[in-house]
């Protein structure tokens, strides 16, 4: 399917998952990369013309969440309204890993830390957007597992 153009789809709110996830699946196409996207939407839920990715290393951080969550409120300031939607996107296999836990737990502890409306995160694997419940990833430790380095490749 080809991506719409922003006037085609600007006035069509999204105020539930059952409309949005099929947006962010229209929009994102396929998982190529690990990477998050960050797109958002007005105070109608409408989308506003900004899509953001921003690459992400394979492993979080003890301090991604911080320096996340201060680049989330500078955005949300300039949108002040905007409900931000992040996206994670990752390439490989189609079950959920303890690495895609902790960079969901991650994001989503960016997302409180920074004080701006949210939804989400959601996951891009494949050509499908899902959405993770916060309570399997919020338990997951930051530490790395031995699963991440025996059997579940470098995704």
């Amino acid at each position: 399917m080809t991506r719409p153009h922003y006037d085609d789809i600007s006035t069509i709110p999204l105020p539930t998952d059952r409309e949005l996830i099929p947006h962010l699946q229209v929009m994102l196409e396929a998982a190529l990369r690990r990477q998050v996207w960050i797109m958002l939407l007005d105070n109608q839920f409408c989308p506003l013309p900004v899509l953001v990715p921003i690459d992400l290393e394979a492993e979080p951080h003890p301090d991604d969440a911080a320096a996340f969550a201060e680049s989330l409120r500078c955005l949300s300031m300039d949108f002040e309204t905007a409900t931000l939607v992040l996206t994670l996107e990752r390439p490989g296999p189609a079950e959920l890993m303890d690495r895609d836990r902790r960079w969901l737990r991650t994001l989503r502890e960016a997302c409180v830390a920074s004080e701006a409306s949210f939804r989400g995160p959601y996951l891009l694997l494949g050509d499908i957007v899902r959405q993770v419940p916060p309570d399997d990833y919020v338990g997951t430790p930051l530490a790395r597992s031995l699963d991440d380095e025996f059997g579940q490749g470098s995704f």
